[in-house]
């Protein structure tokens, strides 16, 4: 499978523009691509495609035959885990059992991550109220665990998994509460590597009844 041929169908059907995006879709470093367009495309990205976003993997592979295999393609359902991410000084469910699902638009989660690694939570407490509040379902991607600075991230610290936003600096690493009651996490040498990333939350909804 040629790569351009492969490049232009996955823009297509995905949203992407650029090959950096597809290696962060694909969870690859930017030297597979390279590698990829001389000796061509590992089955295993069509497929990868092919399952987050319904995409046909023939006409992934080809250009032939129905570009979906079904007529929902537009829309992806998200897992959502029973664990819950504390917002708080609780504790929450550990299992990863999957309670419900989450409809979103294919192309605008292509933008923002890898669809594949997305998963939906609930949030339980009020440290990070009013940003968010309890009950409310939070999109995380588990692909984005490098911390950008300031960003919301969900963290596992001991047996606790908790949304916090996320400040780094010269050998520190502080986790802030947007409700003022909380006094802000700071973690220094050997206790940063305590802190598990599990990923970067990218969108956030409220019910109100």
């Amino acid at each position: 499978m040629k790569f351009d041929d492969f490049f232009q169908r996955v823009a297509k059907t995905t949203g992407i523009s650029t090959q950096k995006e597809l290696a962060n879709l694909l969870g690859i470093e930017p030297a597979a691509i390279t590698l990829a367009k001389s000796r061509g495309v590992p089955k295993s990205w069509g497929l990868t495609i092919a399952s987050a976003f319904g995409v046909n993997a023939v006409w992934l592979k080809t250009g032939s035959g129905p570009v979906y295999l079904h007529e929902q393609s537009s829309t992806l359902l998200v897992p959502k885990v029973a664990a819950k991410a504390c917002a708080g000084g609780g504790s929450f469910e550990l299992g990863d059992m999957i309670v419900d699902e989450l409809p979103f638009d294919r192309a605008w989660l292509g933008k923002k991550g890898n669809p594949a690694r997305m998963v939906a939570m609930e949030v339980v407490g009020d440290s990070m109220s009013p940003e968010l509040e309890p009950g409310d379902n939070i999109l995380i991607d588990q692909s984005q665990d490098k911390i950008a600075d300031n960003s919301l991230y969900v963290v596992g610290l001991a047996d606790n998994i908790q949304v916090k936003r996320i400040q780094v600096r010269p050998g520190l690493v502080v986790l802030f509460s947007t409700n003022q009651r909380y006094s802000p996490i700071t973690l220094q040498g050997d206790e940063i590597e305590t802190l598990r990333v599990i990923g970067r939350v990218l969108w956030s909804s409220r019910a109100y009844v």
